[in-house]
């Protein structure tokens, strides 16, 4: 009979430990650019942010391309790259994704669920 207990305890600790309910404090909001500089060799759509100590190239996963493509419709080109400035709030889902670089190269990036995003325009 405690055989049967014991199981039953670890596999509702185990269901609980599963869950997948998007913690607030694997969430960050920060500033960052959705760049596409494909065009002079970049690489193309994706997230860059800027820290002192690191760029950070992040791309959104397929749940999240429709907010994305919506912010995207109004980038304008600078000397032949394309940037928005945003703010986003994302988890990083644990998943890499890839984009295409210029001179025919493949860049690969952390990908992200874009829980929140605005232009700061």
């Amino acid at each position: 009979m405690k055989p049967i207990i014991f199981l039953s305890l670890f596999f509702v600790f185990a269901s609980v430990a599963c869950d997948s309910k998007v913690n607030p404090e694997d969430t960050k909001t920060t500033k960052a650019k959705l760049v596409n500089a494909l065009p002079v060799d970049g690489c193309g759509w994706h997230f860059s942010i800027e820290s002192d100590k690191e760029t950070i190239q992040l791309l959104p996963n397929n749940a999240s391309k429709e907010k994305v493509n919506t912010l995207i419709q109004s980038a304008e080109a600078t000397h032949g790259v394309y940037m928005v400035d945003v703010e986003i709030t994302y988890r990083l889902t644990g998943q890499k994704q890839s984009v295409q670089c210029g001179w025919g190269k493949t860049g690969e990036f952390d990908e992200i669920d874009v829980l929140q995003i605005k232009s700061l325009k």
